[in-house]
């Protein structure tokens, strides 16, 4: 009933746009939408904690087949994360759309309505029919989004190219789904992965690699990642948060989808799955280092973490495979974990860049600076913002991350020796590629929010708007809160983890430390103590504070760590230099000045921009950016006045896969074209001698 409740507000919002009217309007839009997400968010939450699937709609169409929509516990959890990002986007969304005339506004909130509508529709889905129609329509939805602010060249270019290239993956996807529904007898999702385990093993790992890639283009996963940049780069600012924070897991729930059954009977596939995670992480965060347009940077810095978490989802799938399905657990737990947590802090970081770019009207790092004086509470936020992605602790990022990169460590479980190469190649590219993101958001904040304004428009920056303020606001308290309650957050997980990969992790992860009668060997209790392990167990309503991983052999705490301790003792130590700080301002202090070389103040152009930040990166990685350098002059008559040179650097996977191929189609369509200028006598010639041939072969069929 409730999903009923919320498309109808789904459809009202945009309708009631068209009411005469500015401000009316748009707040009554906003409140009925979010209404409809707040109820849609509910329902997910019931789906979470409620069975294993619970029908929906069960539709049998003429032709097409059965059109049938089931609701699941996982299919819950992405329905709460999609529901929850568009509640905390609307505002902004609203406000930006009554700037519009009064159609376009209510075309604008209708693509948006039907974005997450679409969305909804596809973590529901049964049927191959359901599945494609909800991928299609959401598709040209997104493709609707990116390209209806503007008709400029780029933003129509990036539409168009994401619109390719979804097609192209959709393609693939599809041949993958048919594959197995024709070797299952079944088009319904859930026969087909019980008819995995009797289908041949050439013909899954087909399906598996064509349900991957295809559908990972919508993740960005390398190689089909180069639309990202450009499409959420030119989108509109108010629906980067929306296309960054929600629409890239459709790819990821596309993979526990279909390449999850899969991967148990196909260990190669979590292999693959793992090291393009782990690769696909890498080149993103490194050319978001690269970048100078904070949303192109914001963007590729979604490419690294889709890696991420694509390659928890390997990980685990591998070591179920293997026979390792807690082991599985626990790195499936740290993909989902993952996925949740870009969608909260990329969501906020993009509505931080859009309050910037709302104040300054520009998202160029080399004209920001000193926003955090001029902007507090935008530059508070966002600066959390930036501590959750760069995985700092106790920061919902350095969970997932710290989990994942322990659960990689337990490989040495599995003898298989090339299995043991591809874990440790894959966990040193997520190593590098965590140290590289800590530089990279360093380089975002500091560039942006400190210093000295590079700009008059940066100068003059003094006040951001409320409905980006306040999502903010609400986002990184939840960033902090999903970094603290892990031990909370895993159970969830691990319960939703246990269909994927064969067992739920919790009990090893978050071992029962509370409770009198415990599992946990007295050695380990007794070891843990000392450090706060037991702190809150007499009213906590926890498994514990201490995420661990338990191992009953001689050595059995693998590992352990506790976010909520950290932010105590974190808290304390800041709470003890403030104090102390506060007792020397009573005592005599001597104040001279400073030694300053002879500078009699700084100015703007002195300080480093992104681009001078990210000077070291482009060197040590000039092989791989295979940069062409452009150079612009300006004369008067034979006299060269100015000369300037700018860097022009290629996306690695445009270079080696996507100009190669536009190349190839444009060869075969010149070599094709020629048949359609030769001369008519040819043309008879041709027809003729097709026909004597065709004489020929009768003759000798007859006798």
């Amino acid at each position: 009933m409730l999903y009923i409740i919320a498309y109808l507000l789904f459809a009202a919002g945009p309708l009631l746009a068209l009411l005469p009217g500015r401000r009316i309007p748009s707040v009554l839009a906003w409140s009925t939408m979010t209404t409809g997400c707040v109820l849609m968010g509910s329902e997910g939450v019931i789906a979470i904690g409620g069975p294993a699937a619970q029908p929906l709609i069960q539709l049998a169409l003429p032709i097409i087949g059965p059109f049938d929509f089931v609701q699941t516990p996982l299919g819950g959890l992405l329905i709460l994360i999609t529901a929850s990002v568009f509640a905390v986007a609307l505002p902004f969304v609203a406000r930006d759309a009554s700037t519009f005339p009064q159609g376009r506004r209510a075309l604008f909130l209708a693509i948006v309505m039907l974005t997450l509508a679409a969305m909804i529709g596809f973590f529901s889905a049964e049927t191959i029919v359901s599945f494609i129609f909800c991928w299609e329509l959401a598709a040209i939805a997104i493709w609707g989004l990116i390209t209806f602010e503007t008709r400029q060249s780029k933003p129509v270019a990036a539409g168009l190219l994401t619109l390719a290239l979804s097609e192209l993956g959709s393609l693939a996807g599809l041949v993958s789904l048919l594959l197995l529904a024709s070797a299952a007898s079944t088009p319904e999702l859930v026969g087909i992965a019980a008819a995995i385990p009797h289908l041949s093993p050439t013909l899954i790992l087909v399906a598996g690699l064509l349900a991957f890639f295809g559908f990972g283009m919508k993740a960005g996963i390398i190689p089909l990642n180069v639309w990202l940049p450009a499409a959420h780069g030119t989108a509109p600012r108010s629906t980067s948060p929306i296309l960054s924070g929600t629409t890239l897991n459709l790819g990821l729930y596309a993979f526990l989808r279909i390449d999850a059954p899969i991967a148990l009977h196909a260990p190669n596939l979590g292999l693959i799955i793992l090291s393009s995670g782990a690769l696909t992480a890498l080149i993103g965060i490194i050319y978001a280092l690269v970048e100078k347009d904070m949303k192109r940077l914001l963007a590729q810095s979604s490419v690294e973490n889709m890696g991420i978490a694509t390659a928890g989802i390997g990980a685990g799938l591998t070591f179920a495979a293997y026979g390792h399905p807690l082991l599985g657990g626990a790195s499936m737990v740290a993909g989902l974990y993952h996925m949740i947590n870009h969608s909260t802090f990329k969501t906020l970081l993009f509505l931080g860049a859009g309050g910037i770019d709302a104040t300054t009207g520009t998202h160029n790092l080399d004209d920001l600076g000193g926003l955090m004086k001029r902007l507090p509470a935008l530059g508070g936020f966002f600066l959390v913002g930036t501590f959750a992605i760069a995985a700092l602790p106790p920061f919902n990022g350095f969970v997932s991350e710290w989990l994942l990169l322990e659960s990689l460590l337990r490989v040495v479980e599995i003898p298989d020796i090339p299995v043991r190469i591809t874990f440790a190649l894959s966990g040193a590219l997520l190593a590098l590629t965590s140290g590289l993101a800590l530089t990279c958001f360093i380089m975002l904040s500091g560039s942006a929010l400190m210093g000295l304004p590079r700009s008059e428009r940066a100068a003059q920056a003094h006040k951001a708007p409320c409905t980006v303020i306040i999502p903010m606001g609400m986002l990184a308290v939840l960033s902090l809160l999903l970094g603290l309650a892990a031990t909370l957050i895993i159970p969830v997980l691990g319960r939703l983890a246990a269909p994927l990969v064969g067992a739920n992790p919790t009990a090893s992860l978050v071992p029962d430390f509370f409770r009198p009668q415990s599992s946990i060997p007295l050695a380990v209790r007794h070891a843990l103590d000392p450090i706060g392990a037991s702190v809150g167990a007499a009213f906590l309503p926890l498994r514990s504070l201490v995420v661990m991983h338990l191992d009953q052999t001689s050595a059995p705490v693998v590992y352990a760590m506790s976010t909520m301790l950290t932010f105590v003792v974190l808290t304390l130590m800041l709470g003890g230099v403030w104090l102390l700080a506060r007792g020397l301002r009573h005592k005599r202090i001597t104040r001279s000045t400073l030694w300053d070389a002879g500078l009699t103040r700084l100015r703007p152009e002195m300080a480093y921009t992104a681009t001078t930040f990210a000077a070291p990166v482009r060197v040590v990685f000039q092989g791989l950016f295979h940069p062409h350098i452009e150079e612009d002059e300006e004369r008067q008559g034979a006299f060269v006045l100015t000369r300037s040179h700018r860097q022009v650097i290629t996306n690695i996977s445009d270079r080696l896969v996507l100009k190669p191929m536009i190349s190839a189609a444009f060869t075969v369509a010149n070599r094709l074209a020629r048949m359609h200028k030769g001369r008519v006598n040819t043309y008879a010639a041709y027809i003729l001698l097709v026909m004597v041939l065709v004489l020929i072969m009768v003759g000798g069929t007859g006798r």
